[in-house]
């Protein structure tokens, strides 16, 4: 199946989102992670495996693929712009968000999106780091790198600093064309997403503030610090649960993460 912009919604400063549907069933909104939206390999495989029980919905964040982009942007635009989302969809409406798409659903629950429930995959945060920072250092350094052209050093940069990808895997990376052409393409959104990710310290105001069930997922064979940042998210999350999956890492295999979407969402449903 290829994942294609079925439609489009506009947010409430007027920038124009792309959006696609896939399958039927209960609403559930994907929000990506950074080099995530419309087409990608990954979300369009989970799209064909999750569409035969929801209705997957998945939209292009704003400066990414088909959407617009209006300046200046900031974290409540992002909030709004999941909120033109799933006010598009009728009936109850509950989210997955992977990678800092999880900083994006949080934002969004505490700022009363309303959705009915939600799964955090592996949001990158660190849960060493000061929760009261505001550290945006990294993030001026990636627009630094992309204002004087330096597009493929933000991409490492943010592999490296913000996803734990070892150097030579990114080498690894480089060397599949069309792969890193396509994240680089994305470079002048990377430092949105540290932003998104409150210089990657937890939240904790905005963890504070979620009010619905979440569930805050990651891998068993991925990164030890990925899953200490779940726990920690668990924690300042109100009522929220924590899952580890076996056998998964960072991108978890669309069945499995299907299987947990399964369980939880079930569960969350008859707690009403």
């Amino acid at each position: 199946m290829d994942q294609h912009v079925d439609r489009t919604v506009v947010s409430a400063d007027g920038t124009v989102i792309a959006v696609s549907d896939a399958g039927t069933g209960p609403a559930l909104v994907v929000v990506g992670g950074a080099f995530d939206h419309h087409g990608t390999p990954y979300l369009t495989g989970l799209a064909g495996t999750l569409r035969d029980r929801y209705r997957v919905v998945t939209y292009d964040r704003r400066g990414r693929g088909a959407s617009g982009d209006t300046e200046p942007w900031s974290i409540d635009r992002e909030v709004e712009d999941l909120a033109a989302v799933v006010a598009s969809v009728d009936g109850p409406v509950s989210a997955l968000g992977l990678c800092v798409g999880a900083g994006v659903v949080l934002h969004g629950l505490a700022g009363g999106v309303p959705l009915d429930a939600a799964v955090l995959w592996e949001p990158p945060y660190r849960a060493t780091v000061d929760p009261h920072a505001d550290d945006v250092v990294f993030a001026d350094l990636l627009d630094e790198h992309v204002a004087v052209g330096r597009r493929a050093q933000a991409v490492r940069a943010f592999l490296a600093h913000v996803l734990g990808v070892p150097m030579g895997q990114i080498t690894a990376l480089r060397l599949k064309g069309a792969l890193w052409r396509s994240l680089i393409v994305d470079a002048h959104v990377l430092s949105r997403d540290v932003r998104v990710l409150n210089g990657l310290a937890i939240p904790e105001r905005v963890a504070a503030a979620v009010g619905v069930p979440v569930l805050v997922g990651a891998g068993g064979d991925g990164l030890e610090w990925m899953r200490q940042a779940a726990r920690a998210v668990v924690e300042a999350v109100p009522g929220s649960e924590y899952t580890e999956v076996p056998g998964q890492g960072h991108v978890p295999e669309p069945e499995a993460i299907g299987h947990v979407l399964d369980r939880f969402l079930a569960r969350a449903a008859a707690r009403g």
